[in-house]
């Protein structure tokens, strides 16, 4: 799957994801959205969780489908997109706002609130700081992007 992020001055970013199939879903977003995808992509691609949000949308979901709250209520969701979710925006929150002190910790009391039903992964050190260098990584390759040129990255979601 391709994710194209086209950089806009004045009006909305562009986010376009192309499915193996050929197929494409988009939408307009700010700035938050596109570091959110980049999150998204970057924890899935190293964890290598191909059910997630890239692996719905790559199954057919639009991304339209996140934008309106009562569809989103209705989808079917994997234990991977659960975690993709709250890990995204954990990292995320780490970036902008600093570190915390122990991310899986971070993680098992954010899950606790969040629904308690569901048990969050615990990620080796490694793994942590592959994601956060990743996202990082994509982020600053986003904000040195000019004005009217497109972000393309591959995540090959095949086992």
């Amino acid at each position: 799957m391709e994710l194209n992020i086209a950089k806009n001055t004045g009006k909305p970013h562009i986010i376009l994801y192309k499915r193996d199939n050929g197929s494409e879903t988009w939408m307009k977003a700010d700035d938050f959205f596109v570091h959110h995808d980049l999150s998204h992509f970057a924890l899935e691609k190293t964890l290598h969780y191909t059910t997630a949000f890239m692996g719905m949308i790559n199954s057919g979901m639009d991304i339209k489908e996140f934008e309106d709250r009562e569809k989103r209520k209705q989808l079917i969701v994997t234990g991977e997109a659960v975690f993709a979710e709250n890990m995204a925006n954990l990292f995320l929150i780490e970036i902008f706002q600093g570190r915390f002190n122990d991310f899986n910790e971070t993680v098992r009391e954010s899950f606790k609130q969040m629904n308690g039903k569901t048990d969050p992964p615990l990620l080796q050190q490694h793994q942590i700081d592959a994601v956060r260098n990743y996202i990082l990584q994509l982020i600053n390759q986003w904000k040195m992007l000019p004005a009217g040129q497109s972000m393309k990255l591959i995540y090959n979601l095949k086992p």
